[in-house]
């Protein structure tokens, strides 16, 4: 058995040379190396659950490279309509505060504390190098990764601190009457006490509140959130409600805004259900009397939003649009669902009452408009007289479009079709359309003639300054009259205009 060292990386081949024992035979032994290479780790298939219209779903999943070489990788789908985009794509970016001291306990012996967080919250962290004075630690992931991650690391810079820590198991579904409405209760108990007070966020499934402060200031803090504890659970009380899954989302509102003026109104704390999950029962949970009222600002909530449609030729969808959605992402900064159905001229609108009756000014104003710059007439002109319209160097046709503020579209030069197609509003359209026929009509009723004048005689005829002829075009009705090139040795004249005013102007040329 031969053994064959080789400090290289990357896969190659090659060939060994035994020693042999007839110098007149050699044995080739082809070699091939395989290098280091990157192996991922991912699950043969993943299930999202049912997502509610105008919502994201996401589920975090875990890529692991278990080969000993750097990868990088790409996932899409067999269906467009799909998307998979990873929480490492997503640019979500926070920042935390410990302090620096704490830092090294964050990474733990040979980094083992770093990579267990960054595995267990599926999250990037960037921690200052050893000489850099700052404090902050970058984070970067999905939001619900950062606040996990950011809840760890204040929980390792804690148990780190030379204050007290203290952890109290608080039922979870308590939180929201220690937090307050809008944070506002935590917030307060946290400068009354000088405590730092760490409350799981809701998608964190973790029961303990941990306490971090003056011994004697982080034990009032303690009191004060067991008392409120204890009078919640003794005096509150819980309901169940069905609400249709579809509306879960205006009960929760923009960034739970919702749930947190319920809580605030009526001191009534609303449980949803997790968005994969099927249920449709809402939990309400406070003081009894304080139910009602909630349960009618739950039922509003659900019910405030609407449907309506506007009438619109579905040839003007894709213009309502706008160039990669632009103008539909204008009117849909409103909580509103927009659908359009291809071959109805019709529009279809969903979400709160009075963000749907906004949307639906915007999108009937832009129908009007567009209805009315949208009028088009086709204009039969003889295929000859086109390159008149369109004038030297365009400019007939630049000056009837600006001036009638229209869009004129002629007929390819290699066209047999004679058709001028005007669009604009009405008046407009109309506008261009007389001026157009107008300059056919003088086309039409023009003639032209070749006279045989002398060439020495040219200059005689047009005069000082051109004063001689433009008399004769003055008074034979603007007709134009073209002499040869001067030194071109032709005496061929052109008169072209009305047939009336070029006999006369050839008259009085060939009299002078």
């Amino acid at each position: 058995m031969a053994a064959v060292e080789d400090e290289r990386a990357l896969s190659h081949t090659g060939e060994l040379l035994p020693p042999s024992l007839d110098e007149r035979e050699k044995f080739v032994v082809p070699l091939r190396a395989i290098g280091a290479r990157a192996i991922l780790d991912f699950p043969d298939q993943v299930n999202f659950s049912a997502c509610p219209v105008k919502y994201s779903t996401q589920k975090t999943l875990l890529v692991r490279n278990v080969g000993n070489w750097e990868a990088r990788y790409c996932i899409s789908t067999q269906r467009q309509s799909l998307f998979f985009q990873f929480a490492e794509l997503e640019k979500a970016s926070a920042t935390v505060a410990i302090p620096k001291e704490h830092h090294r306990f964050v990474i733990g012996k040979k980094g083992e504390k770093l990579q267990d967080l960054k595995l267990k919250t599926a999250t990037k962290m960037q921690i200052p190098r050893p000489d850099d004075p700052s404090n902050q630690i970058k984070i970067s992931g999905t939001k619900e990764g950062i606040e996990k991650a950011r809840h760890e690391i204040l929980l390792i810079s804690a148990e780190q601190d030379k204050r007290a820590v203290e952890r109290l198991e608080v039922e979870k579904v308590y939180h929201p009457f220690i937090a307050g409405p809008y944070n506002k209760l935590v917030r307060e108990l946290m400068q009354d006490t000088g405590t730092r007070i760490d409350i799981p966020p809701p998608s964190v499934n973790k029961t303990e509140i941990v306490f971090t402060g003056e011994k004697e200031q982080l034990a009032q803090a303690v009191a004060r959130v067991k008392k409120i504890y204890e009078e919640k659970k003794k005096k509150t009380t819980a309901i169940a409600v069905e609400v249709k899954k579809s509306q879960h989302k205006y009960v929760i509102g923009p960034k739970g805004n919702s749930l947190q003026e319920i809580l605030e109104k009526t001191g009534v704390s609303v449980e949803i259900p997790p968005t994969d999950s099927s249920s449709e029962t809402l939990i309400l949970r406070g003081e009894p009397e304080k139910l009602g009222q909630a349960l009618t600002e739950v039922y509003a909530k659900a019910n405030s939003f609407t449907v309506s449609s506007v009438s619109a030729p579905s040839w003007l969808h894709r213009f309502i649009i706008g160039k990669k959605g632009q103008n539909l992402a204008k009117i849909t900064q409103q909580m509103v669902h927009i659908k359009f159905t291809g071959g109805e001229d019709n529009i279809t609108l969903e979400g709160p009452t009075e963000d749907v009756h906004v949307a639906q000014e915007q999108i009937e104003a832009m129908v009007k408009e567009l209805v009315e710059n949208s009028f088009s007439i086709s204009v039969p002109i003889c295929k000859q007289f086109h390159k008149n319209i369109i004038g030297k160097g365009g400019a007939n046709i630049k000056k009837i479009r600006k001036e009638s503020n229209t869009k004129i579209d002629l007929p390819a030069k290699n066209s047999s079709s004679e058709t001028i197609v005007i669009t604009g509003k009405r008046a407009n359209c109309e506008a261009a359309r007389h001026r157009i026929l107008a300059i056919q009509k003088e086309l039409a009723n023009s003639t032209e003639v070749e006279v045989s004048i002398p060439s020495k005689l040219h200059s005689s005829l047009i005069g000082a300054k051109g004063r001689f002829v433009c008399s004769i075009v003055k008074e034979c009705g603007g007709v134009h009259i073209h002499f040869p090139t001067k030194g071109s040795g032709s005496d061929t004249v052109s008169i072209r205009g009305p047939a009336q005013g070029v006999e006369k102007a050839k008259k009085q040329l060939l009299h002078l």
